[in-house]
């Protein structure tokens, strides 16, 4: 699939060429209404150094190629008829992380916030991986601000904060949230569970009772293992269960 220039939104329709929301005829009798119907919006964001590389950008990546595993996930969401719209850790788009001003979540916040004006009722879902997941809470806590935009759902992929300036691990989620999922391996440097939020589930990528650690796989039961945090951005299995995960929450 070819993906848009980094310079231009990426947007996906449901069934329409010219970029417009689909439009479904109900029928009551002798009664025939034409209701546009938004795409639901689904906002990824990436880790540190996980700008897309050229070739991904192109959309002439194979598979598993390339520096940023949520990049190659929005694509999926893209081919599934979702508007999915990816985001370095620091606001900018794709291959532009080294900007001299980046936005960092004011920028994403206020784009979320434009394309919800754009298309009134669509669900909105975010994204976050690794320094990304640090983001996708900062978004959500501008989003939280008069007038607030509700977020179905918010996945924390291996999120993480160390390294980060003036950047700790929050406490809490902020009031914008409906509903959130961690998928967080056992690394010192991660965010690890949120026992006392009821809003998100927990999954640990190290506990084998929940299928992603495998023999000869990444090491997401390690304290120190790099290498496992980044295969968690990658991991086909992970994706597969995010893009059912966001399906349910917005009922597709």
């Amino acid at each position: 699939m070819q993906l848009a220039h980094a310079a231009v939104l990426l947007m996906a329709t449901s069934g329409c060429e010219d970029g417009a929301p689909a439009v479904h005829s109900l029928t009551n009798d002798s009664l025939t209404a034409e209701v546009k119907v938004a795409p639901p919006l689904v906002v990824l964001i990436g880790g540190i150094d996980s700008d897309p590389t050229p070739e991904q950008i192109a959309g002439i990546a194979a598979r598993g190629e390339g520096n940023c595993g949520p990049f190659q996930l929005c694509g999926d969401l893209l081919a599934e008829g979702y508007r999915a719209e990816y985001f370095n850790w620091n606001g900018t788009r794709a291959g532009e992380i080294e900007a001299e001003s980046p936005p960092f979540a004011e920028g994403i916040a206020e784009c979320i916030r434009n394309m919800c004006n754009e298309q009134p009722g669509a669900p909105v879902v975010i994204v976050g991986n690794s320094w990304g997941g640090h983001t996708a809470w900062e978004v959500c806590e501008l989003l939280s601000a008069e007038p607030a935009i509700d977020v179905e759902l918010v996945v924390f992929l291996d999120p993480s904060s160390l390294g980060r300036l003036n950047a700790i691990r929050p406490e809490s989620l902020p009031a914008c949230i409906k509903s959130a999922a961690t998928y967080f391996t056992r690394n010192a440097g991660g965010w690890g569970a949120w026992e006392a939020e009821p809003r998100i589930e927990n999954i640990d990528l190290g506990d084998t009772a929940n299928g992603f650690l495998i023999p000869g796989g990444p090491a997401y039961d390690s304290v120190f293992s790099i290498s496992a945090h980044i295969a968690a951005e990658w991991d086909e299995h992970i994706h597969r269960v995010i893009r059912e995960r966001i399906a349910q929450a917005v009922d597709r």
